[in-house]
C-alpha cells in the first residue's frame, strides 16, 4: 500500500479508533492521542479532517447511528411480511422485537450478528453524560418513529401518530431494559429469552390497543 492509499485511509480508521475507545472509556476519558495511537497516525491528523475531538465524536457518532438507524427500519418493514396475511400485531411486535434484540444479547463475535452492541453502549454512554445536542439525536431516530407509525397504521387503524410514537419508546425500553439485564447483570438466561419477548409482546400488544378510540356501539350505527 502506498502512501497516498495510506492517506486516504486514516480518517476510517480514526473513526474506528475513536469508536472503540469512546465506547470502552466514555468521551472524557479518551484523549485525541489515545485515538491516534489506536489509529497509527499523527495527532495533526484528527484536527485535519475532523477540526477537533468535539466534531470527531460527532462524526463518529454520525456514522453509528446512520446505520443502527437503517437497520431498524429495515427491521420495521421486513417485520411486515412476518406479520402474515391477514396482518397480526403480536407477530408484528414478535418480528420487531427479535430482530431489535438479537443483535444486542448476542456474542460480539456470534457468526452472522452484526454488532450493535457497540452503538448500544456508544449511546447509553452518551445518554449518561451528554456531548451531543438534542437536535442531533432527534434527527437520527425521528425516521425510526415515522416507520414504525406508518407500520402500526396497518395492525391498528385510528391510531393516533403520537400514541403510536409512544407506544414504541415504550416497547422500546422494555426491550433495552432486558438487554441490560442480560449483558451487565447476567440476570436473562439466554433459555428465558424467549419467554419474556412474548410477555413484553403481550403486554405491548394490550397497551396499544388501549389508545384505540373506541368502536361504534350499535345504537350509534
Amino acid at each position: 500500500m502506498n502512501s497516498s492509499e495510506r492517506r486516504a485511509q486514516t480518517p476510517e480508521r480514526i473513526l474506528d479508533a475513536s469508536e472503540r475507545l469512546f465506547s470502552e472509556r466514555g468521551y472524557s476519558a479518551t484523549s485525541v492521542r489515545n485515538i491516534t495511537t489506536e489509529a497509527r497516525c499523527n495527532v495533526a491528523a484528527v484536527n485535519y479532517h475532523f477540526g477537533g475531538k468535539d466534531k470527531l465524536y460527532r462524526e463518529m457518532f454520525r456514522r453509528r447511528l446512520r446505520t443502527l438507524r437503517d437497520r431498524r427500519i429495515a427491521s420495521i418493514r421486513d417485520a411486515l411480511p412476518a406479520a402474515g396475511n391477514p396482518a397480526s400485531l403480536e407477530e408484528f411486535l414478535r418480528a420487531f422485537a427479535r430482530e431489535f434484540i438479537e443483535p444486542l444479547v448476542a456474542a460480539p463475535d456470534a457468526p452472522g450478528q452484526p454488532d450493535d452492541s457497540v452503538g448500544f453502549t456508544l449511546i447509553t454512554r452518551e445518554l449518561v453524560d451528554r456531548h451531543l445536542p438534542h437536535e442531533f439525536i432527534k434527527e437520527m431516530f425521528e425516521p425510526v418513529e415515522t416507520a414504525w407509525s406508518e407500520a402500526l397504521a396497518r395492525f391498528c387503524p385510528g391510531l393516533d401518530e403520537e400514541s403510536a410514537r409512544l407506544c414504541m419508546h415504550s416497547m422500546v425500553g422494555q426491550l433495552v431494559h432486558v438487554v441490560h439485564l442480560q449483558r451487565h447483570a447476567g440476570r436473562v438466561e439466554a433459555c428465558a429469552l424467549p419467554h419474556i419477548l412474548e410477555h413484553i409482546v403481550g403486554y405491548s400488544a394490550a397497551g396499544i390497543r388501549s389508545f384505540l378510540p373506541p368502536a361504534p356501539s350499535e345504537a350509534t350505527r
